[in-house]
């Protein structure tokens, strides 16, 4: 059987880049890379609730997300660029 998730980290590159196939429409795929609530609510987890405090959704815009615990403590942080924003598309070989 063919894994699902596929991972490519190149020596000497900050680049990784994840493959991923899902058994679901490309809309509802998009939807949940692209609507902040519907990414707080997969990014959390019954030990912690994730926000997101920031998502430009448009090329070059960014991100930033937190994790809390059940105490309200900062579990997690994240932030970066999204390089690429083109709804409804399977993956980058479509463009």
């Amino acid at each position: 059987m063919e894994q699902k998730t596929k991972i490519n980290a190149e020596e000497g590159k900050q680049e990784l880049v994840i493959t991923r196939e899902f058994d679901l429409s490309v809309e509802l795929l998009f939807r949940a890379h692209a609507e902040p609530d519907i990414i707080a609510q997969w990014m959390s987890n019954p030990y912690s609730t994730a926000k997101v405090l920031k998502f430009e959704a448009r090329k070059h815009g960014s991100y930033q997300l937190e994790s809390t615990d059940a105490q309200g403590n900062v579990v997690f942080r994240s932030n970066g660029v999204i390089h690429e924003f083109i709804p409804n598309r399977k993956n980058h070989t479509d463009i």
